[in-house]
């Protein structure tokens, strides 16, 4: 180390490589209620999903959302639907599939996992009161290359009306772009040379897309910064008839 100081070369000691890491750790995976956390850790992208429960149902920072991931963040406790999807149903009943679930099924390769909701929570209210409304949501996380997939079915036993369904993209970037790719919208949030792309995919549903930019809002306070711009996704109005299931998927890829 001297002899390179004297010749004018700085010296850093070397720093260990933090080898990739796709797997899912169990909390709980007995009878009932089941909790965990699915860690990723691939080139650049470091994030963990939690299914966990909070101090009241569907609170933001318990719910499935890819903490770490480029660009976004939870806001601070808070009622709000962070990539969760919120029902309201016709008789005015808010649903949320969140507070662990009742399967998780990791991949072997750890590269996605699948999670199954039978019984919903009512966000805002007492963690650990279940409700049944005869829905079933399936959801799939997976990882390709630098893009985080999210696949949701909803099966119904018996017809069911839905008045809204809404989820929000809460976003540490300032800006948003959209664009149109053969009749597909692609929204991206921006912040220097930082991209968040954002894609509805294979949809049974028309969503409706907006932006809202929180100024002073206790919605744009994330742990670790301001949270300056929401993606909000929202869908009113449809039908769910029994053993039909209607899919959906949303794209989140970094650049």
């Amino acid at each position: 180390m001297e002899a390179l100081e004297r010749e004018g070369v700085e010296y850093f000691p070397s720093r260990p490589t933090l080898a990739d890491v796709a797997r899912f750790q169990y909390f709980r995976n007995g009878p009932g209620r089941k909790f965990g956390l699915w860690v990723v850790r691939q080139d650049h992208l470091h994030f963990a999903l939690p299914f966990v429960t909070g101090p009241k149902a569907a609170t933001s920072d318990y719910e499935p959302f890819p903490t770490g991931f480029p660009g976004i963040a939870a806001p601070v406790e808070k009622i709000y639907p962070c990539l969760v999807p919120f029902l309201e149903l016709d008789d005015s009943k808010t649903i949320a599939a969140a507070d662990g679930a009742d399967e998780i099924k990791p991949a072997a390769d750890g590269m996605s996992v699948t999670v199954v909701w039978r019984r919903w929570v009512v966000p805002g209210a007492k963690a650990g009161d279940f409700v049944d409304t005869g829905l079933v949501s399936e959801v799939t996380w997976s990882l390709h290359g630098n893009s985080l997939r999210r696949e949701e079915s909803l099966t119904s036993s018996q017809s069911l009306n839905v008045h809204r369904l809404w989820l929000a993209i809460p976003s540490r970037y300032d800006h948003l772009e959209t664009s149109y790719l053969q009749g597909a919208r692609i929204d991206r949030l921006v912040s220097e040379e930082k991209i968040l792309e954002i894609q509805v995919t294979n949809s049974a549903f028309l969503f409706h897309t907006s932006a809202y930019a929180t100024g002073n809002d206790p919605l744009g306070r994330g742990d670790r910064g301001p949270l300056p711009l929401h993606l909000i996704l929202q869908t009113k109005s449809f039908s769910l008839v029994p053993a039909v299931p209607k899919r959906w998927e949303l794209s989140l890829t970094t650049h």
